[in-house]
């Protein structure tokens, strides 16, 4: 009967161990596609946003027609003409900065999405 009851502890311990946190399997999720089409509203930013947020804006809005078509451009193109007109410099990734304040930029009301 010894070895009976030390079998059932062994389960009850394993039981317990495997019966904690439950680790959910990891799903894809989407913010959106990078070719995600944006358009430009007009507005301008009138407090002091942050400089990156501003030099995201003030590209769309003094980009010549040829350059960036302001009724439908995509964070790539925006990001890589900030960068070329340098008006937009910095250490990261260009379209990680537009990825950070891309919510912000819709709901504030400076883009849209198309």
């Amino acid at each position: 009967m010894a070895t009976s009851t030390a079998k059932k502890t062994v389960k009850k311990s394993i039981a317990k161990k495997n019966s904690g946190v439950v680790i959910p399997e990891p799903t894809t999720s989407s913010n959106g596609s990078p070719r995600t089409l944006y358009k430009f509203t007009g507005k301008k930013p009138e407090d002091c946003k942050t400089a990156q947020m501003r030099a995201l804006v003030d590209t769309a809005a003094t980009a010549k027609k040829e350059d960036l078509d302001s009724s439908s451009f995509t964070a790539q193109d925006l990001t890589k003409l900030a960068v070329k007109m340098k008006i937009l410099t910095t250490r990261q990734e260009p379209l990680r900065i537009f990825r950070f304040y891309a919510k912000r930029l819709t709901d504030e009301g400076y883009f849209v999405k198309v």
